[in-house]
This record gives C-alpha cells, sequence and structure tokens, in this order.
C-alpha cells in the first residue's frame, strides 16, 4: 500500500499549488480552486455545503468564499429555496477561470499519456475512479 500512497503523493505534488512548470491555478490557491469548482458543479451551493464537500469548517469555507469574492470569482446570494441561507454563485471570471485552468490540466494529461494506449488509459481511468470514490466515501464514513 505503501507504493500507491507514495505514487498519489507524486502525482499530487505535480498538480498541486506549484502547478506544472511553475503554473498553476491563475491566483488561486488550491483550496480556492477547489471550492470554486464545486461552486461551478453546484448551482445555489451554501458555504456550508462547501465546507462538507471539501472537509474543512464552515469558518473555513468561509474564509475560503470571501477570497473568492474579493477576487470576483464568486456572488453570495439569498437561496431560492430558503430566504435564511447564503448561497454561492459563480461569476463569469469564475466560470472562464475554472475552464482555463480544467483545460490546460486535462492538456498535461494528455500529453504525459499520448504514448498509452487506449486500453491502458482506459485502466488508469477506472483505476483513478475506484480511488476517488472509495475516498469520498471513506471520508464520509470516518468524518
Amino acid at each position: 500500500m505503501l507504493d500507491i500512497y507514495n505514487s498519489l503523493q507524486e502525482i499530487a505534488w505535480h498538480f498541486g499549488d506549484h502547478g506544472i512548470n511553475g503554473n498553476c491555478c491563475e491566483n488561486l490557491s488550491f483550496i480556492e480552486f477547489m471550492a470554486l469548482k464545486r461552486v461551478c458543479e453546484n448551482t445555489d451551493i451554501s458555504i456550508q455545503e462547501i465546507g462538507i464537500n471539501l472537509n474543512i469548517t464552515k469558518s473555513g469555507a468561509t474564509k475560503v468564499i470571501n477570497r473568492l469574492e474579493r477576487k470576483g470569482y464568486v456572488i453570495r446570494k439569498i437561496s431560492p429555496i430558503d430566504g435564511r441561507v447564503c448561497c454561492v454563485g459563480v461569476t463569469d471570471t469564475g466560470v472562464k477561470t475554472i475552464s482555463k485552468i480544467t483545460e490546460r490540466y486535462a492538456g498535461h494529461i494528455k500529453a504525459i499519456l499520448e504514448e498509452k494506449d487506449t486500453a491502458a488509459i482506459q485502466e488508469i481511468r477506472a483505476a483513478l475512479k475506484i480511488i476517488s470514490d472509495s475516498t469520498e466515501r471513506y471520508n464520509e464514513i470516518h468524518k
């Protein structure tokens, strides 16, 4: 299991805050990137849901959203379902930024795997999905 851990750690390092060749997520920290990604994926998500989704406190999520709001990537709004709840929406700038970042990294993955055949890429995709899904389930159980 140590070899799997080491491999995941190496991948995370290369795709982390410092990015590939020193380029990462525009002017976003990794936690800001992940929060913005969640907001893009979920219309009218609450700050509490963002915290739960990223496994951070509501206070921590609020701080991240404050930074994203100052940078012009998200806006706060009242929930259309419950007026007592503050939701977060993404701005056009936020959508463009997430698209730019994800396209850049998808291009890096494509270049990294260009010598692999389709079957090998499918195996990699399946293995990563298993690890990702299992990690999410484990975190849900062990909160």
